[in-house]
């Protein structure tokens, strides 16, 4: 396994790196999985985040990955955010809480994707 931290500038609430240095890398790599946190996520909307940065660096991640997984606790599920980061039909696995709800649970299976509740 090799681990690559991307370059950009961190956010100083969330420690998220940002920024035109981190996008030149990601550009130059293919990532065989990208690790998702995010702040909403909706079976038509998409994954999303609060901060257009953050939704940038993760859609170029995703662009990037042969496979997406994202993990989002269940307040997360079939909420909305500021900035898309990619359609629902990139995302390969949702790993979320026992507190998702049945029916939302049901809805991303139908869209395609892989859900663990854990």
């Amino acid at each position: 396994m090799k681990v690559v931290v991307a370059g950009g500038v961190v956010r100083p609430k969330s420690f998220e790196l940002v920024g035109p240095l981190g996008g030149a890398l990601l550009r130059e790599v293919t990532l065989d999985v990208a690790l998702l946190g995010v702040d909403a996520i909706d079976p038509q909307l998409g994954a999303a985040a609060h901060h257009e940065g953050e939704a940038a660096m993760n859609n170029l991640m995703v662009a990037r990955a042969k496979r997406v997984v994202i993990i989002a606790d269940s307040s997360k599920l079939g909420g909305h955010a500021f900035a898309r980061i990619c359609p629902v039909d990139r995302v390969e696995t949702l790993v979320t809480d026992s507190g998702a709800a049945p029916e939302v649970v049901e809805a991303f299976r139908a869209a395609g994707v892989h859900v663990v509740c854990a």
